[in-house]
């Protein structure tokens, strides 16, 4: 049982915590958008954008707050604040809260997530509740309704942070009991009919479903679901590396994996050949489009799962962790009528979701936007979406020429995998097209040679050539168990460091907590290098210049390097050494 909530939050306007809700619901002082103006958190002008995207789609109901974040000009606990401040209630970081099981399972999941509303605890005939909206009127009287509690005490918490502990109270990983029940439900099946059987069993279906949406609270990019040799091994991952959840009894597996190809379209007779498919699914946390590959191995089929991103919860341009002159070098080459823009890094270091901001970004009913793609990650709205298909002989370089004969206005590329499709590329960002591609290079410096050297024309890439973006992920120290950090001196100097250069930073570190499964870390952000290819670094690539040559241009230009971005992140705890390190290329490194 939590402690009692005055432990926890000590307002000042009552000893049991939060404040009294009355039967018509939580008045608002003042205007939220008024408070982001007082607080200078908003210009006066950026509200008005706010409001008037707020009021342009018809039948839109998104509250202000959310709008406002979904431009990027607020984070979401700054709304949250101003929300507390306009209806004088406490706001409260969850990350930093005791919440009493029992109390907060009050009410069903579904619901809570409906309502936006996590029980906190309970104080004799008193529910002390956290809320997204406390304007919501109904919440209040749907959880007197179910609970048959009337005296409610309300907080003021962001949505995400709500949603992510309702996930933690309602957590698969902390009911062992109800995983080895389904494992003893199902026995390995001696034929197809059986298998069949078995994955549309109720203990199958719900293991399935509960692993989903699990992963979906986790903010899990991937499933994992191995035959071991005595077990079936279940990992996410998370903010880039894997985490063990559970192991399974090796007698589910086939029921386990066959439900999950059956949910996926895929033929579960086939286990001797790779298979791939995808699904959208109706969950608790909302529909989820997903990704569905197979391999067979020697212990039985692999599948991993991959959680897409919806296209409205994609993060903006403004949002993924560019410094404000980066964010204005790139906006001004979207904005160009043609020219080629290129977003460089390795697999999983979030070039698309930055090709996708940036589409959003220019995105209007006057442009013809076209994509090409292996394969379409999620659907846009008013963009159309074409799939490579290797089967049919729908390669990149086929499907950009089939796509140039549409009248593009702008052209997206998943990957330039060969000379033809990057000469194609280049080509087409010349005679009025506006492409964004990726490649598959260390930094921006390395990406411009590696086109001359897939056998590019130098004078090509010089002309064509508007900008490279080359970018990493770096994970956020957990905001729950974040302290002071002490880096050691060898890590230091690894980044070619000394205590000189620490002073006046306040790097972080995670201890490692519930909220972040032990890690340390939660969330991430972006790390960019943006290279504008300005005149004097087109004068350099008319000489065929090696990568050294181009880096020096670079230098010379002021660009700012990842490890750059890197090291100023750490020294504001936004990121730590360690990660910095092991993500950003060193100088020098080779881009190949």
């Amino acid at each position: 049982m939590a402690p009692p909530p005055a432990q926890v939050y000590s307002p000042p306007v009552s000893p049991a915590g939060g404040v009294p809700v009355r039967p018509t619901g939580a008045v608002p002082r003042r205007r939220i958008g008024d408070v982001l103006v007082e607080r200078g958190l908003l210009t006066p002008d950026q509200l008005a954008v706010a409001l008037a995207e707020q009021a342009n789609v018809e039948g839109d109901r998104r509250r202000l707050g959310q709008v406002i974040v979904g431009l990027g000009l607020a984070t979401e606990r700054q709304i949250a604040q101003a929300l507390a401040a306009v209806l004088d209630l406490p706001f409260v970081d969850l990350g930093e809260v005791v919440v009493d099981r029992d109390a907060a399972r009050l009410l069903p999941l579904g619901l809570s997530r409906r309502l936006g509303v996590l029980v906190l605890g309970r104080t004799g005939t008193e529910l002390c509740l956290a809320i997204a909206d406390p304007t919501n009127v109904i919440a209040f009287d749907d959880v007197r309704l179910y609970t048959g509690t009337e005296n409610l005490r309300a907080v003021v918490a962001t949505e995400s942070q709500i949603k992510d502990r309702l996930g933690r109270v309602w957590s698969l990983s902390e009911q062992p009991h109800d995983v080895s029940s389904y494992g003893d439900a199902v026995d390995t099946p001696d034929d197809e009919l059986d298998v069949s059987a078995a994955a549309d069993d109720a203990p199958t279906v719900r293991l399935v479903n509960r692993i989903l949406s699990e992963a979906v609270r986790a903010h899990a990019s991937d499933i994992h679901v191995e035959p071991q040799r005595d077990g079936l091994r279940l990992r996410y991952r998370v903010d880039g590396l894997l985490r063990p959840v559970m192991t399974l009894p090796r007698a589910a597996a086939p029921s386990v994996i066959s439900r999950f190809k059956i949910i996926s379209g895929l033929d579960i007779a086939e286990r001797r050949l790779p298979q791939d498919g995808r699904t959208r699914l109706v969950l608790d946390e909302g529909v989820v489009d997903t990704r569905v590959s197979t391999l067979p191995s020697v212990h039985g089929e692999k599948i991993v799962i991959r959680l897409l991103t919806r296209a409205e919860e994609l993060p903006r341009l403004s949002s993924l962790g560019l410094l404000e002159e980066q964010l204005a070098q790139i906006r001004r080459a979207l904005d160009a009528p043609q020219g080629l823009i290129l977003i460089t890094g390795p697999t999983g270091s979030g070039k698309t979701n930055t090709l996708y901001a940036g589409i959003l970004e220019i995105l209007r009913p006057e442009l013809n936007v076209v994509t090409l793609e292996d394969p379409v990650e999620m659907q846009l709205d008013g963009v159309t979406q074409m799939q490579v298909n290797q089967r049919t002989g729908l390669t990149f370089s086929r499907g950009l020429r089939a796509v140039l004969r549409q009248d593009p206005d702008v052209v997206l590329v998943g990957e330039v995998r060969d000379t033809e499709t990057a000469n194609l590329a280049l080509q087409a960002s010349l005679t009025g097209h506006l492409v964004l591609t990726t490649l598959h290079t260390n930094d921006a410096p390395g990406a411009v040679t590696r086109l001359i050297d897939m056998g590019a024309e130098a004078f090509m890439v010089g002309s064509s050539l508007a900008m490279v973006v080359a970018q990493r992920l770096a994970r956020r120290p957990c905001a729950s168990c974040a302290q002071p950090d002490h880096p050691d001196p060898a890590l230091l100097a690894q980044l070619g460091l000394g205590p000189a250069d620490l002073e006046g930073a306040t790097p972080r570190i995670g201890r490692g907590c519930d909220d972040c499964g032990g890690t340390g870390h939660r969330g991430r952000m972006g790390l960019f290098e943006v290279l504008p290819v300005s005149a004097e670094l087109r004068r350099v690539l008319l000489t065929n210049p090696t990568e050294g040559a181009v880096a020096d241009a670079a230098r010379a230009a002021g660009v700012t390097t990842m490890r750059s971005a890197g090291l100023a992140a750490a020294a504001r705890g936004e990121t730590t050494y360690a990660e910095v390190l092991r993500v950003t290329p060193s100088p020098g490194e080779s881009a190949h």
